[in-house]
């Protein structure tokens, strides 16, 4: 690495904002591919999608069957192949979106009477602009015309049911994609007719009404009421169903507040809208709506996160309670739209958060293997168990497998969009956001650029940049985001060239064989969250206990791997007096380096371990759902002992949000 200019004082946040926002690309599909353990990570993936693309409700034929399942699985599939460069997942992907555009009606519509209404629809739109995006074909492009045309036509008699209603400027990326810079008059009033029918998500991000969770914001019979009207609607058949799913019906419904909260409240709908804003900003021109996606994140931070830094929603905004649940198709979503408000805006806390739930929340999604996977997680949990189900979760916080789960499909675009955000590109320069092992390919200044990202990183403290091919000598700016929790310096020819805090950036040559590195300072970090608890945090891992775990099949429900555990649970580190407000850790943890192997989210041989004083938490238990809520009056034992703790994501029991314990 070459510098043409003297490095300044380290940038702040705010500054990298200001040079980066508006200008920000993400790059296209299998721009950036995986390389080692994040490779083997998604090479798991892959395998978990051909054991869901098994089983007979996904054969398609050109219907959505099962719902909103199959056109996420869709998706997946080309989400999947454009990461990993596979032909076969390109091959089947375009084998279900070529059935589906063939069965199309004359009129444009789609997915069969079965297919699970508007809902599957808007995600089936999405599958087909994906599709477009990997392959290019233009049939996608008319499919989505023909649709947009019907829909056009035939909105204002359409009832808007549920959580269809909420989703509706989904589209609007693919309506952007179909006027491609002509923007018909239709297609304009088409979109502005969506973003009107639905969800004031505008004013909900500005003055975020839904501070408490949802059971303390509406009634348990109000509730009940709406989940009854639902269930009625979408289980009711023939004449009945055409008339409770009929165009009165469905806005006398709407328009009740009861209605209108249990859909806003949603944690998939709510996590789908961080980027509304941003998606109207940009397809109607608005000046400064990126802003509201940002609040939006925060206020769901702020009121609904606990350590994994994604926000609880079991169902509905759940609040900040570490038992509470935290839904893995929710966790997907706000992937993507992250990943988006980044593009538009730069602001690096999107990628702290984007780590945050890559690597904590994904991570404890699935077993090492992926086998089988989990619809919801809790921060604490001392078992998991199919006994806690519900409509919304049917296997409890246990694992399922050999199942087309929601969790499952959600894994198969939640990786591929988390490795598009390492990196994004704008006029004369990359900035890196994200660190994973991978390679980049970009075009910068008219110079094509192929970048490998040699790490270990969030498990290892170096990441090691390789200038695999340049088109000659390559003058760029390059910006790099330090990650939360962390302090960095970049090395280039064995000496330090700059370092930071928040971000570096510094204007540079590259050419062919270039290399230079990042080196990270990653300390033990305890944090006060907002519930009064402590949690411990290496950079982005957030650290969990491990009392040790057996896994277990429960007979009852098929499919289901439950776990409970085998060793001492209700333990917290002892902590010292307070400096400056911030919990500090009383003694120094030991670390014990394991092996970084293909499958970094181990139970048994995780990449590092920290072995941390503890005192024992008394009368802390679980209940017959597995949940450890802490007793009202917090008392530990007076004897101390080491305990071992592991990144989250290489547990499926564990605590990570403790009780403050100090010395005696």
């Amino acid at each position: 690495m070459n510098s043409k200019s003297a490095y300044g004082r380290r940038a702040r946040n705010k500054e990298l904002m200001e040079t980066s926002a508006g200008k920000l690309k993400i790059l296209p599909p299998g721009s950036i591919t995986p390389e080692g353990w994040l490779k083997d990570q998604m090479l798991l993936v892959n395998d978990l999608q051909k054991r869901l693309g098994a089983d007979p409700s996904m054969s398609g034929h050109g219907e959505w069957t099962n719902g909103e399942i199959l056109p996420r699985y869709v998706r997946g599939l080309c989400l999947l192949a454009g990461a990993l460069g596979d032909k076969q997942l390109r091959d089947k992907a375009e084998s279900f979106m070529s059935a589906v555009f063939d069965s199309a009606e004359p009129g444009g519509d789609f997915g069969g009477r079965s297919g699970g209404g508007l809902a599957a629809k808007i995600e089936g739109v999405k599958a087909a602009l994906t599709f477009y995006e990997l392959t290019g074909e233009e049939r996608a492009l008319t499919f989505l015309r023909k649709f947009f045309k019907n829909q056009f036509n035939t909105l204002s008699v359409t009832p808007m049911w549920y959580d269809a209603r909420a989703r509706l400027p989904e589209e609007l990326p693919a309506i952007a994609a179909v006027c491609r810079g002509e923007q018909p008059v239709w297609l304009k009033e088409l979109a502005a007719k969506l973003v009107g029918l639905s969800c004031d998500w505008q004013r909900i991000a500005d003055r975020f009404p839904y501070k408490r969770p949802f059971d303390k914001t509406l009634s348990a019979s109000a509730a009940a009421r709406v989940a009854r009207t639902v269930k009625t609607a979408e289980n009711a058949t023939g004449k009945r169903r055409e008339k409770l799913f009929g165009v009165a019906r469905a806005e006398s419904e709407w328009h009740r507040l009861s209605h209108r909260i249990t859909v806003e409240t949603n944690g998939v709908n709510i996590a789908k809208a961080v980027k509304y804003p941003c998606i109207y900003d940009e397809f109607f021109g608005y000046a400064g709506r990126e802003t509201l996606s940002l609040r939006l994140a925060g206020a769901l931070e702020r009121y609904h996160a606990g350590a994994t830094g994604m926000f609880a929603a079991d169902g509905r905004l759940a609040g900040t309670s570490p038992v509470r649940g935290i839904d893995v198709e929710s966790a997907a979503e706000m992937t993507e739209s992250l990943l988006e408000v980044l593009a538009a805006t730069g602001e690096s806390a999107c990628s702290d958060l984007l780590e945050e739930i890559a690597y904590n929340v994904l991570g404890a999604a699935a077993l090492d293997d992926l086998s089988a996977v989990r619809d919801k997680i809790a921060t604490n949990r001392a078992a998991a168990s199919a006994d806690a189900k519900s409509g919304e979760y049917p296997f409890g916080d246990a694992y399922a497998s050999g199942t087309p789960s929601r969790g499952a499909v959600a894994l198969l675009s939640a990786y591929p969009l988390f490795l598009r955000s390492v990196c994004l590109s704008r006029e004369g320069g990359l900035d890196f956001f994200s660190y994973a092992p991978c390679t980049v390919r970009a075009n910068v200044n008219g110079a094509e650029l192929k970048i490998r990202l040699d790490t270990g990183y969030p498990f290892r403290n170096t990441i090691v940049f390789r200038v695999e091919e340049a088109d000659g000598d390559v003058s760029l700016k390059l910006n790099f985001r330090v990650p939360r929790r962390t302090s960095m310096q970049l090395v280039s020819g064995g000496q330090i060239v700059a370092s930071g805090e928040r971000n570096i950036s510094v204007t540079c040559i590259l050419r062919t064989g270039s290399t230079f590195m990042l080196r990270l300072n990653i300390p033990l970090t305890p944090a006060l969250n907002r519930d009064g608890t402590v949690s411990f945090y290496k950079g982005s891992l957030l650290m969990a206990s491990r009392p040790g775990e057996e896994l277990y099949a429960d007979r009852a429900l098929r499919g289901a791997v439950c776990a409970r555990p085998t060793g001492k649970w209700a333990f917290s580190p002892v902590l010292s007096k307070r400096a400056g407000g911030r919990p500090v850790l009383a003694g120094n943890e030991r670390t014990v380096v394991g092996a970084l192997t293909d499958r970094p989210f181990s139970h048994t041989s995780p990449p590092f371990e920290l072995k941390i004083l503890c005192r024992n938490v008394v009368g802390w238990d679980y209940d017959e759902n597995g949940l450890p809520s802490l007793p009202k009056k917090i008392r530990f034992s007076e004897e101390a002992a080491e305990r071992t703790f592991v990144p989250f994501g290489c547990t499926a029991v564990g605590m990570a949000q403790f009780p403050p314990c100090h010395k005696p």
